[in-house]
């Protein structure tokens, strides 16, 4: 019962708070909520993961995804900052620090499909500045294999690509004639409820949808006030592949309770992406 009253409250922060800071909008038809599971240590999967929960709206002609969790808490600071304030005084003073207690989740990014029209543009914060970057938007290329099995109650397809790197596995439900599905993966005959890259570094799993939602589609604009520097896609990804070689990256997991204590060498990164056909220039 409380992880229900949780979910309705979580659910009306990131509807009406939202409402006011979204910008280049339309209603959403459908809210689709997913598991998200990101190995970040590919040599210890078992221990090093994060689970988030993640949330796509979909519009007649645009989607966003982001991290459920993050959306929550951007909400409530730009709606009501004494709030904000005062939960998060409440989760220091209960003594977890761990990183299952992050407020505002681990899964940071924003991704907004054909806005602009015909484009993809994306925006997250790291490495203490917020970043974001457009480009042309780029659908998978799908082979539909034979395989169903049953998600949600809807008997679900399976198709496969390769996809920016990483050759990629999703189930869609054709009873759902809506050509979007979470992250970046679209374009086939029907919603995507659950995919995964070839090695399970990425794993989306749906866990519930909800249609006709008091909710927009749109670029979310609390980041407009504190600026949002825009770069290339190839520098965007290359300058969060630096930050997370960099002992800065370290030093701010460090001030979080996230990860390890760092020390004076850079620090090694097993993981990537969930693209990777970008330069790892460091």
């Amino acid at each position: 019962m409380n992880r229900l009253i949780f979910i309705l409250l979580l659910w009306a922060a990131t509807t009406a708070f939202a409402k006011d800071y979204v910008k280049d909008t339309e209603p959403a038809i459908l809210e689709v909520h997913y598991t998200r599971i990101e190995v970040t240590d590919t040599t210890k999967r078992n221990s090093h993961f994060f689970k988030d929960p993640v949330m796509l709206r979909i519009g007649k002609n645009k989607s966003v995804f982001c991290g459920t969790k993050r959306l929550w808490q951007d909400s409530i600071m730009e709606c009501d900052l004494a709030t904000f304030w005062a939960m998060d005084q409440a989760k220091t003073m209960s003594g977890k620090r761990d990183d299952t207690q992050l407020a505002c989740g681990h899964y940071w990014s924003y991704i907004y499909k054909n806005i602009p029209d015909g484009q993809v543009t994306e925006r997250l914060y790291f490495d203490m500045g917020r970043w974001q970057y457009t480009e042309d938007w780029e659908k998978p290329n799908w082979e539909i294999c034979d395989s169903t099995k049953t998600i949600l109650g809807y008997e679900c397809i399976e198709a496969t690509t390769d996809y920016r790197g990483r050759k990629w596995t999703a189930w869609f439900a054709p009873e759902i004639p809506i050509q979007e599905g979470p992250w970046k993966l679209c374009g086939l005959p029907g919603l995507i409820l659950e995919a995964h890259d070839a090695t399970n570094d990425y794993i989306f799993e749906a866990n519930g949808i909800l249609q006709n939602p008091n909710s927009e589609v749109g670029i979310f604009s609390y980041d407009d006030k504190s600026g949002c520097t825009t770069v290339s896609r190839d520098k965007f990804f290359n300058n969060w592949w630096k930050f997370k070689h960099s002992n800065s990256a370290a030093k701010i997991q460090a001030a979080y309770g996230v990860g390890t204590t760092p020390t004076n060498e850079k620090s090694k990164v097993n993981f990537d992406k969930e693209e990777t056909n970008y330069p790892h220039d460091l």
